[in-house]
């Protein structure tokens, strides 16, 4: 038995009113409050913390038409109910069995923490089965009124320790809560 298990994390940006991103999928919004030489908002501390990342297959269709794949050496794993899509990044494994047995071996065989990074429908498998440990959350100072919801129709109670809470110049909050 390892000394250290993982974690999974879910490190993700939300609007006040719950949404990650608008119907269509755009993160539009969100332009505004990415990296710049005045803060990473964390990012660079976190990202060098995580050695897997993990998604569903909408949030890896959107984040290949970014342009250059950026997660780089990192092991990435897609959970998809299709078949695999047209483009495959190197170190990216499709993933369409038993969730919670993968993320029991993950664990298993990983040294550093892994992060969750979305959509809204692997959130909620992930929050359900009980397999995440921690959540980071940006709320970003925007209401959009509609759109995909960070916790969409989670069917249980799942409670929270709040761990950190730290206020950004562009009125982001970042909210660090344990499970």
């Amino acid at each position: 038995m390892k000394d250290n298990t993982p974690r999974i994390k879910l490190y993700i940006a939300c609007s006040l009113d719950g949404f990650i991103a608008r119907e269509n999928g755009s993160i539009d919004w969100l332009t505004k409050y990415e990296n710049s030489s005045e803060t990473d908002y964390g990012y660079s501390e976190f990202y060098a913390s995580i050695d897997t990342v993990l998604m569903g297959r909408k949030t890896y269709e959107q984040v290949l038409g970014f342009g250059d794949w950026p997660y780089g050496e990192k092991k990435a794993y897609v959970f998809t109910r299709q078949e695999e899509p047209l483009r495959r990044e190197k170190n990216v494994e499709f993933i369409s069995g038993d969730i919670e047995e993968f993320a029991r071996r993950l664990k298993e065989n990983t040294e550093e923490d892994i992060w969750l990074i979305g959509g809204s429908q692997i959130i909620k498998v992930f929050l359900e089965e009980d397999l995440v440990q921690d959540l980071i959350i940006f709320v970003v100072p925007v209401i959009l009124g509609s759109g995909i919801p960070l916790f969409d129709q989670i069917q249980k109670e799942i409670g929270l320790k709040l761990i950190n809470t730290e206020r950004y110049e562009s009125g982001l909050v970042r909210v660090e809560y344990e499970i």
